[in-house]
């Protein structure tokens, strides 16, 4: 597989020949410890079907077993030390990366979950500090060595926890296992605060939690430009009903010096809307709202998530948080519609966009205040961008219903000839396209833009019925093709692990 690179205007990933790099990742943290050898190759074969092109994975993860073992039972560290790291252990986690690269997929491999730093659990329980200061530096030379050659590898530090932890500074820490990476990998002694093409190479982030008392929740909320080695930007929007992504995303893609920004842990499908227990649960629509919110506000692309998926939930393991098994969870609306983001990701290049909110008529920068305002702004929020060769625009409708757009800036974001503009009503749930009455079409709407307000009705008006409207300057082909990204062998799972 050929290396990614940052684009030259810094805001999105490119192969060699520099096309854009569609990224649909998919939580699967904890795969190397979960999951067995026919398991693994099943779930690849079936994220690959659905467009998947990124796994985000952990090399040491506490979260589910303190130990670190991998299905063998082999654990991560002999003598639970990270100086003597068992080579056993890490045979399996190769061969996971290889079999990733064997489908195409890319890796975001974190060399350690957070816990194993701040030594504290979600659930407040104390451990010893695994990593520390005086070791993070081997470790990171260690495991950067190691995967020196697989060109299929980006970096990721942190792991759901921020880099103070309750008034306990622990930077000096994650700079010495980005500094030690990138000796590892590169072959070069840099430093963290240095610029140096090292660092370019490398492509690291940094996986930031999302504090719910104060909103905090980006690789940048407690690192600044003095970082040389954080090449792109992670947002955790978080498992909560409230937060606005395309807010965070705003904030991150505004910053004097550009990054790439996704949304790198939004809401899982089926995870608790209220943490740790809920009556409610985070659905499909859910799902797609932070998806397209995020790429229409500046993403590069997006991350999906399931509550069993990410730490492959087993029969035995079924309760009222995670109530599929993760071979159940495969199979969930929300992911299967992710193909219809991989479709708009690679037909209208949408990272490639600018966020336009000037389009819409009814655009305001009013806060909601209450809970109940802002439910209600979360129902409607109209998020729009366009593309930077004047060619298309898109809005996303949460739940469908009236949008006025204003003429004078269509006119001055895109080449509109004769005032006549081509109008496609696609549907995320379906990846189809229909008329503004609701029927189902392989036309485009002509429009003529006379007047000040051009003013359209989605297909449908209801809370979960979302649309995204593509205006075209030309009358060509239909702008999103859904398609075929892997044909999946006539095979089941054999056996989940049974822990």
């Amino acid at each position: 597989m050929e290396k990614l690179k940052i684009s030259d205007n810094g805001r999105y990933f490119v192969k060699s020949d520099n096309t854009p790099f569609s990224w649909l990742a998919d939580t699967a943290w904890t795969i190397p410890q979960r999951m067995k050898w026919d398991d693994v190759e099943y779930y690849m074969e079936k994220r690959k079907k659905q467009g998947f092109t990124v796994l985000q994975i952990v090399a040491l993860d506490p979260e589910r077993d303190i130990e670190m073992r991998n299905p063998c039972g082999q654990k991560a560290l002999l003598n639970d030390c990270l100086d003597t790291p068992n080579e056993s252990y890490f045979k399996y986690l190769d061969w996971v990366i290889e079999k990733a690269e064997e489908f195409g997929f890319y890796i975001l491999l974190l060399p350690v979950w957070g816990q194993l730093i701040v030594g504290e659990n979600w659930m407040g329980e104390t451990f010893p500090k695994t990593v520390t200061e005086k070791n993070a530096w081997q470790y990171g030379k260690w495991i950067g060595e190691r995967y020196r050659e697989k060109n299929n590898i980006l970096w990721c530090l942190g792991g759901d926890r921020q880099p103070i932890h309750k008034g306990i500074d622990y930077k000096n820490v994650w700079r010495r296992m980005a500094e030690g990476l990138a000796e590892g990998v590169t072959g070069k002694d840099v430093c963290y605060n240095k610029p140096d093409e090292v660092w370019d190479e490398m492509l690291l982030t940094y996986h930031a939690c999302h504090e719910q008392e104060t909103g905090e929740c980006s690789t940048l909320s407690y690192w600044d430009d003095e970082e040389q080695w954080i090449r792109f930007v992670m947002i955790q929007s978080g498992h909560g009903l409230l937060p606005k992504n395309y807010e965070i995303i705003k904030k991150e893609y505004n910053r004097e010096r550009i990054r790439p920004v996704w949304d790198g842990e939004p809401a899982y499908e089926m995870m608790p809307t209220s943490w740790p227990v809920s009556d409610s649960f985070h659905d499909s629509w859910m799902v797609r709202r932070r998806a397209y919110w995020s790429l229409f506000a500046g993403a590069f692309g997006f991350t999906y998530g399931h509550a069993s998926v990410w730490c492959t939930i087993s029969e035995k393991e079924k309760d009222q948080i995670a109530v599929h098994t993760w071979s159940e969870a495969m199979d969930a609306q929300g992911a299967e519609q992710m193909r219809y983001v991989r479709a708009v990701l690679d037909d209208l290049q949408i990272m490639r966009c600018v966020p336009c909110q000037r389009v819409l008529m009814e655009h305001s920068e009013q806060k909601s205040r209450t809970e109940v305002e802002v439910k209600r702004e979360l129902e409607q929020h109209i998020q729009v961008c366009v593309h930077p060769e004047r060619e298309f625009f898109c809005a996303y409708l949460p739940s469908g219903g009236r949008i006025r757009l204003d003429n004078m800036v269509l006119e001055e974001k895109l080449d509109i000839e004769k005032n006549m503009l081509y109008l496609w009503w696609f549907n995320p749930r379906n990846g189809k396209y229909y008329t503004g009455k609701g029927k189902e079409t392989k036309q485009a709407v002509e429009v003529n833009l006379s007047g000040e307000t051009l003013q359209l009705e989605a297909p449908d008006q209801e809370v979960q019925k979302d649309w995204i409207l593509i205006g075209c300057t030309q009358n060509e082909a239909i702008p999103v093709r859904d398609k075929e990204y892997y044909k999946l062998k006539d095979k089941k799972v054999t056996k989940v692990f049974d822990w």
